[in-house]
């Protein structure tokens, strides 16, 4: 890791913020006042405490006619005791019988009217909490940090009510402080704001405006005062679990002693949270189930590069914007062009499939890896905010069976994840973070040794400056450096991975090393950032060196990178007689690789218009011209890559209605040959309040004149340096059809429902090599160079590549394919008590390969129905003890 660079950056920073200024925090100054008596969390606001409490409104429109007061009066109390702080607000409406009371699942965001409370209770002007009640008397709640962004995953226990009356409706809320993080002090100030949504007129109001065209949300909260004599106290809450699944696979396989059709299995375990009463809050794990997560989407992939798929489960995703936005803070809007940006911390690692492979007749390998404890640290502590992670997975065995021979095989090594992250203000114009990762594997068996490495530890150091006292323009970035270590082996099945082909045989400045034990290599990126008013300026230089390798722990496709980009955006966010707002972005950007040859450049133009019926059109346009690829034949030499022209549509309909809808359409036409077409749909209906249908079909249809089939050596092929690069001409057709049910039965009970079925075939009609480097020529097999046959007993072709010349004949399976897949995941959700819920869940998965190279929508279909499925069930109970 570069040191000297990074003290450069920390005094640099240092510097800038001895001349802060006085952070943006709004004007507005409210009082709560300690409750003479209990309250009952009914909605009702009719104990005698309420009274006493100074009723605060004036709230101001942000939409529809921004810094217009509200349409309908709202007025908020603020109460508070030893335990909680109470918040009773009155929502006047002079038609109280068009409130809209949809009912949704918990942390959904409901079309209907609702309320919701910004805390800041640290008054840094950067942190806080989201805590919203819908009129239905539905909760979602957030974690807000850098000022702006909320990360929706966290969840709170707190109390809230509704009542609707001839006047409108009311509400109550209770939250208990030890769901809040807040310094020891006599008397406390806090930061705190509200808005109110009127659905039916697409309204949101503020106490304290945020205007659409500025930056800035946690700064601008109002301040309560006379909170005091509180402890932010230690506390302690438990939730333990209890769940029993089972699972029924068809056909079970004649012979297999691993699988006869049904598996039964229960478990148990305990999450638990624990409030240090310094900021700070540590959270554990103890063999955590995550059995209700919904499944990931099935999807097709013929890059060679790994998908990333959303991390879904609750201990992780609950709390982690502190491992977030690595060289992003301080800016409002990061913006960026064809920049691979490494994840620093990917926590679907954790737990992730056993990496190892065991072969023999029978197999039964888990499909993920066992979590025998995780625990986390995460709050604000001498003005850091720090969040830190360790968890320790076991060792993972694949059971194997050949005839009466068993065994098994270690397929997974016990392995040490640890992850650290401390951020701190330097005034309130500047900021500074740190950032460490390290994977400790114990490695016992030689086919591991040689697959992974041993160790592997990542730095970096983010921060940013703010350039003027309004805290408008902005210099953000960050500095990350990774070393790993391993076996020979290991090390060099990194060097020729897909991110870096340390191999190709015409890139100089990179070598494959068959006697290295470690790799380095760094990332980084720097961005000036415009943050607010109707013309904004985004600019952006990045690099990741070729050695740089984060995967362990983190999540990178591509190295040997580096880019620029400079994006100028003008928007008018006020109505006109045509529109309510409107966006235009004009980008110019660069890639090349660290050999000094370009990668990509283009220019693109994004418009977009919300009309004053509340639809919105949307229009990209994208051009780029033909520079070179080093990746197209994964190690090989490099080849051209065609320029592109881009048209994207869009068209949104007004999602306040019963029936709503968003259609995509994205063209792409490239030189020399390849073009894509598809057709992004979402279709929403909302037949009653408690009952929400979504539909997002999409079509996709390909034509690619080189798409990467086999590398074979041939001494022949001087031209390409003894290998002949393969490539297929491809024509691709895939629909999927995700299907969701939302289903409310109470703001305590609901019922999800996903479905996602997915058609995607393949067909290869020609073969072709690559002709010579730097070029985009690909002869096709049988036309213009040599023979191609296919074999009469194996589904594979037999290549002679000059024709019964020097050269000898390989073989090429038949790459056609026609893969269908259909996912089913239902949960069923009640909260039966405030943190305590009772899940019932249903996952069931179909697959099949017939009729490659042969789609037909209505056959494919009725065939994915006809397979066999896997079948899971699952129950389990998790009840929270606390306070």
């Amino acid at each position: 890791m570069p040191m000297r660079a990074l003290s450069v950056v920390a005094v640099a920073l240092g510097l800038v913020a001895t001349a802060a200024a006085t952070p943006p925090g709004g004007g507005l100054t409210l009082r709560a006042v300690r409750a003479a008596s209990a309250i009952e969390i009914d909605g009702r606001l009719d104990e005698l405490a309420w009274r006493a409490a100074l009723p605060v409104g004036g709230f101001l429109q942000r939409d529809p006619d921004q810094g217009q007061p509200a349409s309908e009066p709202t007025e908020l109390r603020v109460l508070f005791d030893d335990h909680a702080l109470y918040v009773g607000v009155r929502l006047q409406d002079g038609t109280p019988g068009a409130i809209s009371r949809q009912l949704s699942r918990r942390d959904a965001v409901a079309e209907a009217d609702s309320f919701a409370l910004f805390l800041d209770p640290h008054h840094d002007h950067r942190t806080g909490v989201v805590l919203e009640v819908s009129a239905a008397g539905v909760q979602r709640d957030a974690a807000l940090y850098d000022d702006n962004f909320e990360d929706v995953t966290w969840d709170a226990v707190w109390e809230s009510a509704v009542t609707r009356d001839e006047q409108g409706w009311a509400l109550e809320i209770r939250v208990p402080f030890s769901q809040l993080r807040f310094p020891s002090a006599f008397g406390h100030a806090w930061g705190l704001n509200a808005r109110r949504v009127v659905h039916r007129k697409n309204e949101s109001s503020w106490l304290a405006l945020v205007p659409k065209n500025e930056s800035g949300l946690v700064s601008r909260t109002a301040h309560l005062e006379g909170i005091a004599e509180i402890r932010p106290g230690r506390h302690l809450e438990l939730l333990p679990y209890a769940s029993a699944r089972a699972e029924y696979v068809e056909p079970p396989v004649s012979g297999d002693p691993w699988n006869d059709g049904s598996r039964y299995a229960g478990g148990a375990g305990l999450d638990l949270e624990y409030g240090l009463g310094t900021g700070m809050t540590l959270v554990g794990a103890l063999n955590p189930d995550f059995g209700q997560v919904e499944v990931d989407p099935a999807v097709v992939n013929l890059t060679a590069f790994e998908t990333f798929f959303e991390e879904k489960r609750p201990f992780f995703t609950e709390g982690s914007q502190v491992f977030l936005r690595f060289g992003r803070s301080g800016a409002s809007d990061y913006t960026t062009y064809f920049y691979p940006e490494p994840l620093l911390f990917y926590s679907r690692r954790i737990g992730r499939a056993p990496q190892g492979q065991a072969t023999s007749a029978f197999v039964d390998s888990p499909a993920s890896t066992t979590i025998l404890g995780a625990a986390k640290l995460v709050g604000r502590t001498h003005g850091w905010n720090v969040g830190v992670l360790d968890a320790l997975t076991g060792r993972e065995y694949a059971r194997i069976a050949d005839g009466a021979a068993r065994g098994e095989l270690e397929v997974e090594p016990l392995t040490n994840y640890f992850v650290g992250r401390a951020q701190r203000d330097l005034g309130s114009r500047a900021a500074i973070g740190f950032l460490t990762t390290a994977t400790i594997r114990d490695l016992r068996t030689p086919g591991l040794e040689a697959q992974l490495p041993e160790r592997a530890f990542l730095g970096g150091v983010d921060g940013h400056v703010f350039l003027d006292g309004k805290r408008d323009w902005v210099v953000s970035g960050g500095l990350a450096g990774s070393t790993v270590s391993g076996s020979p082996a290991a090390v060099l099945r990194l060097q020729r991975a897909a991110q870096r082909y340390y191999q190709r045989p015409d890139a100089p400045h990179v070598s494959v090393d068959p006697l290295a034990t470690s790799l380095s290599g760094w990332s980084g990126r720097l961005g000036l950032n415009k943050n607010s008013g109707n013309v904004t300026f985004n600019a952006g230089l990045w690099g990741i060196s070729p050695g740089f390798e984060p995967n362990d722990l983190g999540f990178a496709t591509q190295t040997d990178r580096g880019g620029a980009h400079a994006q100028v955006l003008f928007r008018k966010l006020t109505p006109d007689r045509f529109t309510r707002s409107r966006k235009l972005a004009i980008a110019k950007w660069w890639t090349f690789n660290f050999g000094g040859e370009s990668q990509g450049d283009g220019v693109q133009l994004s418009s977009s218009a919300q009309l004053r019926n509340y639809w919105q059109v949307d229009l990209t346009l994208g051009k780029s011209w033909n520079t070179l690829d080093d990746k197209l034949t994964r190690g090989g030499p490099t080849t051209i890559r065609p320029g592109a022209s881009v048209l994207g549509l869009g068209l949104s309909s007004d999602a306040r209605r019963r029936f709503w809808t968003n259609l995509a359409f994205v063209a792409q036409d490239r030189e020399l040959g390849s073009t894509s077409r598809q057709l992004l749909t979402t279709f929403n209906f909302r037949p009653f309040t408690a009952l929400t249908l979504q539909a997002a079909p999409y079509w996709l249809h390909v034509k690619t004149v080189a798409q990467y089939l086999q590398t074979v050596l041939d001494s022949t092929a001087t031209a390409t340096y003894g290998r002949r690069y393969v490539f297929g001409g491809l024509e691709q057709r895939e629909i999927a059809i995700p299907l969701r049910l939302n289903l409310a039965l109470s703001p305590k009970l609901s019922l999800q429902l996903y479905t996602q079925a997915l058609l995607s075939a393949g067909d290869y009609p020609k073969v072709k090599e690559l002709a010579a480097p730097r070029t985009y020529d690909f002869p096709t097999y049988g036309v213009d160079v040599g023979t191609i046959a296919p074999d009469p007993a194996l589904p594979f072709y037999v290549i002679d590549p000059d024709g019964g010349g020097a050269a000898s004949a390989f073989r090429l399976p038949v790459p056609d394919f026609n893969f269908k897949s259909l996912r089913v995941n239902a949960v069923l959700r009640y909260e039966f008590r405030p943190g305590s819920a009772a899940y019932v869940v249903w996952t069931e998965r179909r697959q099949d390969a017939r009729n490659p190279g042969d789609p037909s929508f209505s056959r494919d279909l009725g065939d994915l129905f006809r397979v066999p499925a896997d079948d899971v069930f699952l129950v389990k109970i998790a009840w929270w003890l606390g306070k």
